[in-house]
């Protein structure tokens, strides 16, 4: 089994199309005037000291020596591949830490997304929490722009459709007898959602409530970042 992780910098101000940019440039190895030019040798010299303990064929090609696994480079001047070949989940998310010294996100074509930017969506009375979510999202996954939309139910479910970036999303429900706080990420093609849950009857007081979920918001958060993280090749 192959999987192929990708890494490239946009110039300044400009954002386009990663689906497009993955096939021209990485793929057809086209150079875009709207990315910057990589150090590649800097690049290749990370790479070998992050994985001194492989068998490196040349700066190129690596092995991982009396185990099975491998993975190739492919460069130009603009962008970095990695073709990785049954290799263990913990030792890919290391191309992912590698290139971030150098400001290039990983773009997964597997999952369809560019790790860069998490698109925040605080529904109903979520929305109360808004500066709690901005800060504990910026701790644990903190090298991700985040954009916040507070909003009801029904835009939510409108504009997360036209939003190809990573999308988290909060969502209080409280019912008669059990009250949800839920958090909800969608990378590409791939999702993880994590309920937290109390007694609607312990949310009378106003102040208590707010604590009581402010808690439960903060234990979603983090479960549903946890699973983000197990689901995929990024790595904090």
């Amino acid at each position: 089994m192959s999987i192929d992780l990708n890494f490239w910098k946009y110039k300044k101000d400009i954002y386009l199309d990663n689906a497009l940019v993955y096939q021209k440039a990485c793929c057809d190895n086209e150079k875009l005037e709207e990315l910057e030019t990589l150090p590649i040798s800097d690049i290749l010299k990370e790479i070998e000291s992050a994985f001194s303990d492989w068998t490196a064929l040349d700066p190129f090609n690596y092995e991982k020596e009396n185990e099975h696994g491998s993975f190739q480079i492919s460069t130009t001047p603009q962008t970095v591949r990695f073709d990785c070949y049954s290799m263990e989940q913990a030792d890919m998310k290391r191309f992912s830490s590698i290139m971030s010294k150098f400001s290039c996100p990983l773009y997964d074509p597997q999952q369809a997304v560019r790790f860069d930017k998490i698109v925040i969506f605080l529904i109903d009375e979520a929305d109360d929490y808004q500066m709690q979510v901005e800060q504990e999202i910026a701790r644990l996954l903190p090298r991700f722009e985040t954009i916040t939309h507070t909003v009801h139910w029904d835009e939510y479910m409108r504009l997360s459709k036209t939003i190809s970036h990573i999308k988290y999303s909060a969502l209080i429900h409280r019912a008669k007898n059990q009250t949800k706080v839920t958090s909800t990420m969608d990378f590409g093609t791939a999702w993880a959602n994590r309920p937290c849950q109390c007694k609607t009857a312990q949310l009378e007081d106003k102040e208590i409530a707010h604590r009581i979920l402010s808690e439960l918001l903060q234990k979603s958060i983090g479960r549903v970042v946890n699973d983000f993280l197990e689901r995929t090749y990024y790595a904090v």
